[in-house]
């Protein structure tokens, strides 16, 4: 029974029988709750160099061998298949359910690890070139009278697309035939839904990758793209909404995402993808409930500009989920989201201001800001923000991560990444480096993680900086050198803030643990202090 089972099923067992909820269990391993909400929903399992085994076990075990404790006593027995008498020094029913939760851990990372292996031979095959070939091809389920649907970029599309790989081919056919068009003039605009419970490209990785890279072509060609979602619960739905964000912003082109809620409420999926002026694809869940599997093709201008009303007005009745900030903007959002207390994950690509000692930092004010009001002006903030860092360092959470090259590129160059203006000295750095070692050791609750050049990709897209369930601080870096502009966003809705926490959680989790281990980094950053 217990090599069948996986972790997150054993988890959730042993929870109930304790009484306990993930948030209690959280609390009790000074860890976030929507770590143990993910491994008991499967969607993570902890690495075997990991310690979270020994110390769930601990935790669930404490305080059992108390009498008023029996019922719980008997029931992990039962679950665990012992008896009282089958304990002796060697095996307590801490070590049983140690093993129990372990066994369920390697039998479930076993089955990740196949499940990989056999998405990446998948994955391998795929031949963008021949995507239309791909296509094409007769979709599972279809009865022998029903004919594929043939969707290419000078074909015709058909007005009724009766399965989901005719709607997804037919909409990369409308859309990069509209950027073809030159006659598009300011009509150049582009309106998505995202209403169903799975994205449109969910199972069709090919055709996922011609719309993306169609859509942020549009997008460096200057159109806009309106995208309107439905937030709910799913956490992998709002991973999906996560990563569009990062990778259509920044661009010539304006994308901007709006949202209704709708927690609670299930109805047959419909979604909607629109070309103005050009036409629309409607899709209809028929027969899959949860995912367009039908659609309609409009091209005819009337019928186009009806859906186009009504799309509008949809927009009309929502709330953008992106706030595109000013410079000025961003500075307030930092120093008003600071003053909540709360945890703070940041994953930056220079070492963020805050583990710069105050001393040093007022050096850098005053070479780096020549005018004394605009310079007090940012002090109070850089004061205010600290002085929230020093008061939530001690409560809450505190995880950075930074690219090692940032460290090598300040001991060598004697220049900040990001920060050209600071001009520290050989001294400054070193008084920079031994005050993080000191936060490191000072304070439980601050870790840093460094992600060396092969994992350098997880951060390439952005950087940002959550704070407790309420903000998220983005900045979106120049796609080219002819755009050098970094995008300064503000997102401050629950659903899309906690799918963010997820989002850097996943990051934290595939940087090598040795590169998370205090003392690992501490002597790390040693070793480029004996360079200077």
């Amino acid at each position: 029974m217990i090599h069948s089972m996986k972790f997150g099923q054993s988890l959730q067992e042993l929870l109930l029988i304790r009484g306990w909820s993930a948030a209690r269990l959280a609390k009790t391993l000074n860890i976030d709750a929507s770590y143990v909400r993910r491994w008991i929903q499967g969607n993570r399992t902890p690495a075997l160099h990991t310690s979270y085994i020994d110390n769930i076990a601990e935790a669930l075990c404490d305080g059992l061998d108390r009498d008023y404790k029996k019922a719980t006593r008997a029931a992990l027995f039962i679950l665990l298949g012992m008896t009282d008498e089958s304990l002796d020094e060697a095996t307590t029913l801490q070590n049983r359910v140690r093993q129990f939760l372990h066994e369920s851990q390697v039998y479930t990372l076993t089955l990740d690890s196949v499940s990989r292996k056999n998405r990446k031979q998948t994955e391998a095959q795929a031949v963008v070139s021949k995507l239309l070939e791909i296509t094409h091809r007769e979709p599972k389920g279809l009865s022998p009278n029903q004919t594929s649907m043939k969707v290419s970029a000078t074909t015709h599309i058909p007005p009724v697309l009766p399965h989901k790989e005719a709607i997804l081919s037919a909409a990369i056919t409308m859309l990069k035939s509209a950027l073809q068009d030159q006659e598009a003039g300011n009509e150049r605009a582009i309106y998505l839904t995202f209403q169903s419970e799975l994205d449109y490209f969910d199972g069709y990785p090919e055709l996922h990758h011609e719309w993306q890279q169609t859509i942020i072509q549009a997008l460096r060609l200057g159109w806009s793209v309106s995208h309107l979602c439905r937030l709910n619960k799913n956490v992998e739905r709002s991973l999906q909404l996560v990563n569009q964000i990062l990778a259509w912003t920044n661009y010539s082109g304006a994308y901007t995402l709006y949202y209704f809620n709708k927690y609670g409420i299930d109805y047959p999926a419909q979604e909607i993808i629109l070309i103005k002026r050009k036409g629309a694809i409607m899709g209809y869940a028929t027969e899959q409930y949860k995912e367009v599997d039908a659609g309609l093709y409009l091209n005819e201008i009337g019928a186009v500009r009806v859906i186009e009303k009504y799309v509008e007005q949809m927009l009309h009745n929502t709330e953008p989920l992106i706030h595109i900030l000013s410079q000025n903007d961003y500075f307030e959002l930092n120093v008003s989201k600071d003053r909540k207390p709360g945890s703070h994950y940041m994953c930056a690509h220079d070492l963020s201001y805050l583990t710069v000692p105050l001393e040093t930092m007022e050096m850098y004010m005053r070479l780096s800001i020549p005018d004394e009001h605009e310079r007090l002006i940012h002090w109070k903030r850089i004061e205010d923000t600290v002085q929230s860092f020093y008061r939530d360092i001690q409560h809450f959470q505190m995880r950075h991560i930074y690219p090692m090259k940032a460290i090598e590129e300040l001991v060598r160059t004697e220049k900040y990444v990001q920060n050209p203006y600071f001009r520290p000295t050989r001294e400054d750095i070193k008084v920079h480096l031994l005050y993080l070692i000191e936060l490191i050791q000072t304070y439980d609750r601050f870790e840093i993680a460094l992600i060396d050049d092969h994992k350098y990709d997880l951060i390439h897209r952005a950087q940002f900086d959550i704070k407790g369930d309420h903000t998220v601080a983005i900045g979106v870096n120049p796609r080219n050198d002819i755009h050098p502009k970094v995008e300064l966003i503000a997102i401050k809705e629950g659903t899309i803030v906690n799918a963010f926490q997820e989002y850097f959680n996943d990051i934290w989790e595939q940087i090598n643990p040795i590169y998370r281990d205090k003392e690992s980094i501490i002597s790390w950053i040693k070793d480029k202090l004996v360079l200077l």
